[in-house]
């Protein structure tokens, strides 16, 4: 607070330079993780009327970004096991369909198939965007997310592995698609020091003060990383007679910004759901598909059975910055003190 510039300046300047250095790309920061979908459908030159495919288990902003900018929006279902959306279902609708853009989205932190989707999208010719809103810190092949060829969006809302209250960023190793993207987070100026508006843009900014939040907080990723994962080891170690995310074997670290535990069927889960909160474990339900979300009722008829099974079986078990052991080992006591049968 004792600095001349709150609004974006010269601190949002070394936020972007470290998490340039830290991903290995060039960075963009922006107000939120919704922005930063907008900014990179835009700076992939979107057009109102393009046609995108994006997971039907998601949550909701990776489906209103495009439709907010007036694309025609297609949903494809999830592979059962990682919850993320499926190279081989991509492949049936691009094959048929006329799709410009193809969103992904690292389920909880674990990324998707990099080489195969970036592969499709060389040979269906679409621009690939992946949503890393849950994936910051995590890696494919020992590349990090955001490190490779297409477009990446991270989110720094308060829940995920490092937070400026609000905020988000876009990565490409495309400097033009950088360099757009900054245009367009300030009203489509190149400079700041002018009133010369190049293109149509929009106020996208951070503020230096989230930023210098950001700075401190990217700082200690690794260790919130380590927290995370140590966390959901003894989870997956601990708690009986339930299912979980699967984490294929390309995926060398996985952030765990979120945590799923699967049980047999939806009776069961509200049960467990119910008994959780009575017991002070903030448990939460995932997200419904985006085919069943009254905002988009010409989806509806694009029902996925994965997606369905996931929304309807599916528990996210409170794991955060900061957990303790004794945090752990309490939601673990309540989980395995709960009686599965129905």
């Amino acid at each position: 607070m004792e600095s001349d510039w709150y609004s974006q300046g010269p601190l949002t300047k070394k936020f972007e330079d470290d998490l340039s250095t830290y991903l290995n790309s060039n960075v963009s920061v922006v107000n939120n993780g919704t922005s930063a979908i907008l900014c990179a459908l835009l700076a992939n030159n979107f057009k109102s009327g393009d046609r995108v495919l994006v997971p039907d288990f998601t949550f909701f902003a990776t489906l209103s970004a495009p439709k907010f900018l007036g694309a025609k929006v297609m949903t494809a279902d999830v592979d059962p096991t990682t919850f993320n959306i499926s190279p081989e279902q991509v492949e049936e609708i691009v094959k048929s369909n006329d799709i410009k853009f193809v969103i992904v989205v690292d389920i909880a932190g674990l990324p998707i198939d990099i080489d195969a989707f970036e592969d499709l999208a060389k040979k269906y010719k679409f621009t690939l965007i992946e949503d890393a809103a849950q994936a910051l810190g995590s890696e494919y092949k020992n590349k990090k997310v955001g490190s490779f060829n297409h477009t990446t969006t991270f989110s720094f809302h308060i829940a995920k592995q490092i937070t400026t209250i609000e905020g988000g960023c876009v990565s490409s190793n495309d400097e033009n698609i950088s360099k757009r993207i900054k245009q367009l987070r300030d009203h489509g100026r190149i400079d700041t020091k002018n009133y010369i508006h190049n293109i149509i843009g929009s106020n996208f900014r951070i503020t230096d003060l989230q930023s210098s939040i950001g700075i401190e907080q990217l700082k200690k990723i690794e260790i919130y990383i380590l927290q995370r994962n140590a966390i959901s080891k003894k989870y997956k170690d601990k708690i009986k007679n339930v299912g979980f995310q699967q984490n294929p074997t390309y995926s060398i670290k996985h952030s765990n910004m979120m945590f799923f535990t699967v049980y047999p069927n939806k009776t069961i889960r509200d049960k467990n759901f119910k008994i959780l909160h009575e017991n002070g474990v903030d448990a939460k339900l995932p997200w419904p598909p985006l085919h069943s979300q009254p905002a988009n009722s010409e989806l509806n008829k694009n029902i996925h059975e994965n997606t369905r099974i996931i929304s309807d079986t599916a528990l996210m078990l409170p794991i955060f910055n900061g957990m303790t052991d004794e945090e752990a080992d309490y939601v673990i006591e309540c989980c395995n003190n709960i009686n599965l049968k129905s």
